[in-house]
């Protein structure tokens, strides 16, 4: 019940979170939405290395910030062990 109190405003707070997210499944609502620039930018980058190496590089960036994160919890939780520093 303790916990239920002290989670609450926590998931609250990550739905809050979550909500800020647009939606991007309402194609009407996007009328002035433009991705040709963006598009635009990584053809530039296109040109300079290989599509192959691009998602290498995207692939590595992503790997790594995961592995950061779970490490991340992994020491958060052993760290709430009493006795282990």
């Amino acid at each position: 019940m303790i916990l239920e109190l002290i989670l609450t405003p926590v998931f609250a707070l990550i739905g809050v979170i979550i909500n800020l997210i647009p939606d991007m499944s309402q194609r009407e609502a996007l009328t002035g939405f433009d991705m040709t620039g963006l598009i635009d930018v990584l053809a530039y980058g296109f040109y300079v290395f290989p599509f192959e190496l691009f998602m290498i590089f995207i692939g590595n960036v992503l790997f790594w910030l995961g592995a950061q994160m779970v490490w991340a919890i992994i020491e958060w939780a052993y760290k709430k062990i009493p006795g282990v520093n």
